[in-house]
């Protein structure tokens, strides 16, 4: 969609009953040199391209330039004698270079890990554009190298190239490239893989997560659109599926997938004419909750809008249930090249129903195997599991990166609330949430508590990580490509908060007004005294309370945009 198009788009938006959110106006503030917290910066020689491997209770090992480190996650020190030094040979450099890559390329940076068992574990890295893989074992607090294989189709070739990997019963699943100039994405577990140039099954895809979820693993990234091209060319977000004991196929379908099929994700704004918010960046991991009165397990995922556009990012949430149910749904097609992409109707589906998990796919028809590896888009979108997105932000200063959860913390009212954290590419980490989840799903009020400048101005912040350690202060982790820095989940203690008013209007359920210490504190320290809680201030859904000077009919609020603190 064009710039001029998106324009029209949010005027005929603005004239329909579906009213455009308005972009929620952050309560605090926080500069960079305000920012208070620890620092990891690993070997300031270089950049280190950072990549979180693994957490574990205490520590977390951090995939680098030439080396893991484990930091620890009480002050963020490396654990010095449990670092893993893995350079690539002279050799392997030397073919780099004359490959036409520069020296900081032709190094080995380290992006995949999973464990094996408690003391086995696989590392792959990029090795100087030859990805390699190393199986160690831990002997006397020691790595031990045990073997070395080929790391093609399980490691990018470039660490800042979008890919992803995920462990699932012992087994590795990759998402990335399998050629040195990145042309040939696939979707890859031991000599299982996707089709090769086949852009019914992948067209141009950005990876962006996957993790394992029941008998599934999925894969969630952004492609160009096939069921598009009749009308030019669009980016469309997607979530793929496998099966975790797909065998493969008979006879020549004995190293594909029976199982892989994908969907739409539809991150928009409805409407007559819907505003798309059409390329996924990156998810949160399963979060289970109550919203609207029911459970559900849901992941939130962070969008944009085309670089050539509007600048416009936002997050919507959606439900596993739906994913799931989606895949069991009718599939898409194109009869032929000049056809429009439609509906399968259910009598030329075959039996068994092609992509569905079975005991043993080597035995399944050739009709069924041929159906699904020409057919693996579905016809239904995944919907947003909220009538609008979360959170939704229009700006040409900056876009949004990542987004991590901290999960249903309960406000002083019993209710709970999905807190969001929200990377940008310009280094700015937003807090924020939805204040209706606990009542509704079929509207939304959007709520940004706090926008801290972390990092330097112009650093992209590449991943995020909330802690919680017992007999400590939580945190929030922000991952740069050569900085880690830690920071407080909340800013109760702002001097802009200083007053009952300006309290209670962060809308913060991780903050309220102690009327006997006449201080903004940090909610957990007090739920645990009964007696306390009496003169503790809160209100999420308005902002207002009554004991900080407001009239009853504060009642009235819906929430929908900022109260000034005046």
């Amino acid at each position: 969609m064009d710039a001029s198009l998106q324009i029209l788009t949010l005027i005929s938006l603005a004239a329909q009953n579906v009213a455009w959110p308005q972009d929620p106006i952050p309560r605090l503030h926080i500069k960079h040199r305000e920012v208070m917290g620890q620092r990891f910066l690993g070997n300031e020689s270089h950049v280190e391209h950072f990549k979180l491997l693994d957490r574990a209770a205490t520590s977390i090992l951090i995939g680098a330039r030439n080396a893991i480190y484990n930091v620890s996650l009480h002050d963020l020190t490396e654990i010095v004698d449990q670092r893993l030094q893995w350079s690539s040979t002279d050799a392997h450099q030397q073919l780099c270079n004359l490959k036409g890559r520069d020296p900081d390329e032709c190094q080995n940076y380290v992006r995949v890990f999973g464990r094996q068992g408690p003391d086995h574990f696989l590392v792959c890295g990029t090795n100087a554009y030859k990805p390699l893989c190393r199986q160690f074992t831990i002997k006397d607090g020691a790595y031990v190298k045990k073997s070395e294989i080929d790391g093609l189709g399980l490691c990018p070739y470039d660490p800042r190239h979008n890919s992803t990997a995920v462990f699932a019963e012992g087994q590795l699943y990759a998402a990335t490239v399998a050629d040195f100039t990145g042309g040939e994405p696939l979707i890859h577990r031991e000599k299982i893989r996707t089709e090769r140039s086949d852009l019914n099954q992948l067209n141009g895809p950005n990876f962006v997560s996957s993790f394992a979820y029941q008998d599934y693993v999925f894969f969630f990234y952004r492609e160009t659109a096939v069921e598009y091209m009749n009308c030019g060319k669009a980016v469309y977000s997607r979530v793929g599926r496998v099966c975790q004991h797909d065998k493969g196929g008979p006879h020549a379908f004995s190293d594909r997938w029976t199982s892989f099929l994908k969907a739409r994700l539809n991150c928009s704004v409805p409407g007559e004419y819907p505003f798309y918010f059409n390329e996924i960046q990156s998810t949160s991991d399963v979060t289970e909750g109550r919203y609207a009165g029911k459970s559900a397990r849901l992941v939130y995922a962070v969008f944009t809008t085309p670089v050539n556009s509007i600048g416009g990012s936002a997050v919507c949430a959606f439900s596993m249930d739906n994913i799931l149910e989606v895949f069991q749904s009718a599939f898409k097609e194109q009869e032929t090249i000049n056809s429009n992409w439609l509906r399968v109707l259910p009598e030329k589906v075959p039996e068994p129903r092609p992509g569905a998990c079975v005991n043993d796919s080597r035995t399944l028809p050739d009709i069924t195997v041929n159906f699904v590896k020409a057919h693996p888009l579905m016809d239904d979108a995944v919907q947003s599991y909220f009538s609008l997105p979360v959170i939704t932000k229009t700006s040409f200063n900056y876009r949004f990166t990542k987004v991590v959860v901290d999960s249903q913390v309960k406000a002083l009212d019993g209710k709970a609330y999905d807190v969001l954290y929200i990377g940008t590419d310009d280094g700015r980490v937003l807090k924020a949430l939805n204040t209706r989840a606990p009542e509704t799903r079929v509207n939304v009020s959007q709520v940004i508590v706090s926008d801290v400048q972390v990092l330097k101005f112009g650093q992209a912040v590449k991943d995020l990580l909330v802690v919680h350690l017992a007999g400590e202060a939580s945190k929030l982790m922000v991952f740069a490509d050569s900085e880690i820095r830690a920071v407080p989940l909340h800013h109760c203690d702002s001097p802009a908060a200083a007053t009952c008013k300006t309290c209670v209007a962060l809308q913060d359920p991780h903050c309220a007004w102690d009327a006997i210490a006449n201080l903004c504190v940090a909610v957990p320290t007090k739920l645990h005294d009964s007696d306390n809680s009496k003169t503790l201030f809160q209100d999420i859904p308005t902002g207002r309370h009554r004991n900080c000077g407001y009239e009853q009919e504060i009642n009235k609020y819906d929430g929908t945009r900022p109260w000034s603190l005046a």
